[in-house]
């Protein structure tokens, strides 16, 4: 299969600096070198089976999925972000659902869930505790907790 070695580098450098998944990856080179776009004229443009091609072939020693998500998910945990919200962020990036299930449940003991619940509750007391009385700053704190995507059962079993 003859492909331009300057689509090829693109694709390598897109994919080490922003290490999309690789249907992400499809969408930029489609984005970019589909027969509409403006560098086809330059660089020819690629089909389907081409950009295919790049992503499993070209650079398969490069792309490392799992290794990027696995990333991904501790990146998130030492933010104290919950498990809701990581696999939302996760699906936005189109990632394989099976592997962030796999994911997901390794990186994620429900002890770690915990931690992070209540660490989340100590910096929003500190926060809000000047300007609520008790009962108020109680029903804040929970509603605080269950935007960032900590289920109200888990809240209200460890916090209370």
């Amino acid at each position: 299969m003859q492909i331009s070695s300057k689509i090829i580098d693109y694709a390598i450098w897109y994919y080490l600096k922003y290490y999309p998944s690789p249907k992400k990856l499809s969408q930029k080179l489609k984005e970019k070198f589909w027969e509409e776009s403006e560098n086809w004229k330059k660089y020819w443009w690629i089909s389907d089976k081409e950009i295919d091609f790049i992503i499993n072939e070209k650079l398969k020693n490069i792309i490392r999925e799992d290794e990027v998500i696995k990333a991904k998910i501790r990146n998130y945990i030492a933010k104290w972000k919950s498990k809701l919200y990581i696999k939302q962020k996760l699906f936005e990036r189109q990632e394989k659902k099976d592997l962030i299930e796999k994911y997901l449940e390794e990186c994620f003991a429900s002890q770690q869930e915990e931690e992070n619940i209540k660490k989340e509750y100590e910096k929003q007391l500190k926060n809000l505790q000047k300007k609520f009385e008790w009962y108020e700053l109680k029903n804040k704190i929970i509603q605080r907790l269950i935007r960032k995507g900590f289920s109200y059962d888990d809240i209200i079993r460890i916090i209370w």
